[in-house]
């Protein structure tokens, strides 16, 4: 009966270190499993010896000799402990010279030694019976042989470990570990001090059975304990990191929206929530993303592509990215993030009318002569006229003065006419490049005629060439460039515009017999601010470069020093559309 009432107790230690593998799989959790297994082993060992009446004395020799493996293989065990905590604790790194993996591996090896001489005459010879007794029913004793002194250096070890892991858990700056370290000593010395008191007869031998059932509920209670503190901490700690990438994710000026495999609307920031719906935020979360396609919304998502929204009013310039992010494999959400391109546009829009500016600026001087020469000339007829009433001759010389004053003055309107107030990015529109060419042409003949140059317009098409563009970006690209080839020409230079066709598209070049460009500034040229003038800005063909992008055209520019520049401008031809629909 008390064989089967301590293999009985001996079992609780079993089921808690099963309950604790299936809960964790970490080198503590498995360290402290085994800990409660050769501790049941420790106890099975014990009731063997109150089994004479169940077993012959042969089982119970072997019986007892492998449950032995329970008081042997706890020094080791209890050595881990103190190695894994200074493995895992920086301010323990000094012990490291005592308490290491190739240590750990010399102790094994000792105590697998004494259980292999446990298994010999040398370590266990034979048994006795110990008579019945108050509080202490009829057992067997076990006689050691010689080499037994290799069990109680062993003991001995189990003892030194436990004290060194006391003083370690001091050290220990996690108070959930430190605790539990403590109460893994405390119960381990209660159980040891129990066994070594027992064995020596002082107390019953199954007195130490019930012990263990109260060290390992301790043990047991303390791991979880150490565990849920942990996991609560981890929980906070996250819910902190959770709170902070929140406020991190709504001070993004950017717009940040995630989608579920649903295409529900899951999470926004705050950009994206007041660029949706200023005045009903928090509305548009848990909606179908089909719901921002529609009225009033009207959001179309590209990625890679600039989109303009109106949003009370004002312009935003967004370009759409997205990203598929999957979770454990199992969850998948769709990232679309915008990122607002709106004060670039308007520096855009600032350095257009700034260089637009700088060229009308240079242009006044020569206009200026331009229109005085008409206007010498109209004084000088209407004189005659007052003298001679030569009128019909003198009113045609005198109008014909006045259009090319007049346009000369509208070429000048156009291109210092302000940019268009965004109801559509590029305001496109059919123009006739010849048409426009030789309106730039006499916009620059004065220069030309100023600075003693030659410009030549060469037109090689047959038809009316008609492209997609913004009139007042069409002339500023050409002026840019045109005044580029009249500051690198030299007296009597000759700039040339030819016009002619290049894969069924239009292409415009403009030569001149200039200085010519260096290979290092031209591997640079339409770099932002690279300019080699003294007075230059630097985004003048950077815009040049820009604008004709935008209407996706292409241009490129060719020169060697001493010879000149060639600059190529090739745009989609839209004559056949523009006669249809005319």
């Amino acid at each position: 009966m008390n064989f089967l009432l301590l293999s009985a107790i001996a079992m609780i230690p079993l089921i808690i270190s099963i309950s604790i593998m299936v809960q964790s799989k970490s080198p503590l959790s498995r360290a402290l499993a085994l800990f409660l297994l050769m501790l049941t082993f420790w106890q099975l060992d014990i009731s063997l010896l109150y089994s004479h009446q169940f077993f012959d004395l042969e089982i119970i020799d072997i019986l007892f000799r492998i449950f032995r493996v329970g008081p042997i293989m706890i020094m080791p065990i209890m050595y881990f402990f103190c190695y894994y905590l200074v493995k895992e604790t920086p301010n323990l790194i000094g012990f490291k010279k005592i308490f290491n993996y190739p240590v750990f591996l010399i102790v094994t090896s000792f105590s697998v030694f004494v259980y292999l001489i446990n298994f010999t005459n040398i370590g266990v010879q034979e048994y006795s019976i110990m008579p019945d007794r108050m509080f202490a029913p009829t057992h067997l004793i076990p006689i050691y042989g010689p080499l037994n002194i290799t069990f109680v250096v062993n003991i001995l070890f189990v003892f030194i470990h436990t004290f060194f892991l006391f003083i370690l858990s001091f050290k220990v700056k996690d108070r959930y570990y430190r605790t539990f370290y403590k109460k893994l000593v405390i119960g381990a010395v209660f159980v040891f001090i129990n066994g070594v008191i027992s064995g020596f007869g002082v107390l019953p031998l199954y007195f130490s059975s019930f012990n263990s059932i109260l060290v390992a509920i301790v043990l047991f209670l303390g791991f979880f304990q150490m565990q849920a503190q942990r996991l609560n901490t981890a929980n906070q700690n996250l819910a902190r990191q959770s709170s902070l990438l929140e406020e991190i994710m709504n001070i993004n000026p950017n717009f940040i929206m995630v989608l579920n495999r649903e295409n529900k609307i899951v999470k926004m920031n705050d950009s994206m929530e007041f660029l949706l719906s200023p005045t009903r935020k928090g509305e548009i979360l848990g909606q179908d993303f089909k719901l921002l396609q529609q009225q009033p919304y009207n959001l179309v998502i590209e990625s890679g592509e600039l989109q303009r929204i109106n949003r009370n009013g004002e312009a935003v310039y967004i370009e759409w990215g997205s990203k598929v992010l999957r979770h454990l494999d199992k969850e998948s959400y769709t990232l679309f993030f915008g990122m607002d391109y709106t004060n670039q546009k308007r520096s855009e829009q600032l350095l257009l009318s700034s260089e637009k500016s700088k060229v009308i600026g240079e242009l006044a001087a020569s206009i200026a002569h331009e229109i005085r020469n008409p206007l010498t000339t109209i004084r000088g007829f209407i004189q005659i006229m007052k003298e001679e009433k030569k009128e019909r001759q003198h009113k045609e010389i005198i109008l014909d003065e006045i259009d090319r004053i007049d346009g000369v003055l509208k070429e000048m309107l156009l291109l210092a006419k302000p940019e268009a107030q965004v109801q559509g990015e590029k305001k496109l529109t059919h123009i006739d490049i010849v048409k426009e060419l030789n309106n730039l042409k006499l916009l620059y003949d004065a220069v030309a005629l100023e600075q003693n140059k030659d410009l030549v317009l060469v037109n090689k098409l047959t038809y009316e060439p008609m492209a997609y563009f913004n009139p007042s970006h069409f002339k500023q690209v050409i002026i840019n460039i045109l005044k580029n080839s009249f500051e690198a020409t030299s007296e009597k230079g000759s700039i040339k515009l030819t016009l002619d066709e290049y894969d069924g598209n239009i292409r415009i070049r403009i030569t001149d017999n200039g200085k010519g460009i260096s290979k290092a500034r031209l591997s640079r040229i339409g770099e932002p601010y690279f300019t080699s003038k003294e007075k230059g800005t630097g985004i003048g063909l950077t815009i040049c470069f820009k604008l004709i992008n935008d209407y996706s055209g292409k241009m490129n520019v060719l020169s060697k020093v001493g010879w000149g520049t060639v600059t190529s401008i090739i745009l989609i031809s839209h004559t056949k559309q523009y006669k249809e629909e005319t």
